[in-house]
């Protein structure tokens, strides 16, 4: 047995040591992650437009529009009381957004406050 083939048959330290500095690095990137809200996303309301916009409840629903031959989605947040349309857009293979509805905003202005 000579010298060379003594040193190979210890246990990988480099690999160890890649895989130790590898798990440390994932360790401190989840804990760092854990204290930022997921989901979460700056809306327009409040002072100087910083309200956080709530997770959302989705249902969507395709069908049509009156007076377009075009073919819609209409995603409907239930959490946050908001309708978005979305055309299909055959031309580019997109969406296009049509409209984004507030059914808070609506009901303000359709029955202001006594």
């Amino acid at each position: 047995m000579d010298a060379h083939n003594a040193v190979r048959q210890g246990p990988p330290v480099r690999l160890i040591a890649a895989n130790a500095v590898l798990l440390g690095a994932l360790a401190v990137l989840t804990i760092v992650g854990l204290q930022t809200p997921a989901g979460a996303q700056p809306g327009a309301g409040g002072a100087g437009g910083a309200a956080q916009r709530g997770r959302g409840d989705y249902t969507m629903v395709s069908g049509r529009y009156q007076g377009g031959t075009a073919n819609m989605v209409y995603l409907l947040d239930s959490a946050n009381q908001e309708l978005l349309a979305l055309e299909w857009n055959r031309n580019r293979n997109e969406f296009t957004p049509l409209g984004l509805r507030s059914f808070v905003d609506d009901g303000r202005r359709l029955a202001p406050p006594r």
